[in-house]
């Protein structure tokens, strides 16, 4: 059988803690909020060099899908296509080598966008991606524009 507990409010003038129930009373006649110690600092360990903590691999379809993503970002670039037939969901190829890698990858862009300007802009802006979230580095990377097709929202004529 449980005990009922009866709850009081505090009395007029005098404070209250956060659970309702009045606060300590000190020496001097104040109040103070009931405070919990202090938790212990937990020890800091030095920072461990960076080729001592281990190995990251970064498998080539998970470059293949960074870059194809970062191409499909730039301006004039409508999609980008598989590479091979037999590329299970990729959209461009990878081939990495330690930290260096080399892309290949098929666009099509948006008439009339200038090839030369738009394929430029896809090799800075897939570099500058894939080694920002990678740490890889871009040997070279290799475009085929495989379609010129109408901006969106024009119908086909």
């Amino acid at each position: 059988m449980t005990t009922p507990v009866e709850h009081h409010a505090a009395p007029s003038g005098t404070s209250a803690d956060a659970h309702g129930l009045p606060a300590q009373r000190t020496e001097g006649g104040s109040t103070a909020e009931a405070t919990r110690p202090a938790q212990p600092a937990l020890p800091v360990r030095p920072a461990v060099p960076a080729e001592q903590r281990g190995r990251t691999d970064i498998p080539e379809r998970v470059v293949s899908r960074i870059a194809a993503r970062a191409a499909g970002e730039v301006a004039g670039v409508r999609e980008v296509r598989d590479r091979w037939p037999l590329s299970f969901g990729g959209r461009t190829r990878a081939a990495v080598d330690g930290e260096l890698t080399t892309l290949s990858l098929d666009v099509s862009v948006e008439y009339p966008t200038p090839l030369l300007q738009v394929t430029e802009a896809v090799r800075r802006h897939v570099a500058d991606r894939v080694h920002v979230l990678t740490g890889l580095h871009i040997g070279h990377i290799d475009i085929d524009v495989t379609d010129v097709v109408p901006p969106r929202g024009e119908d086909r004529g």
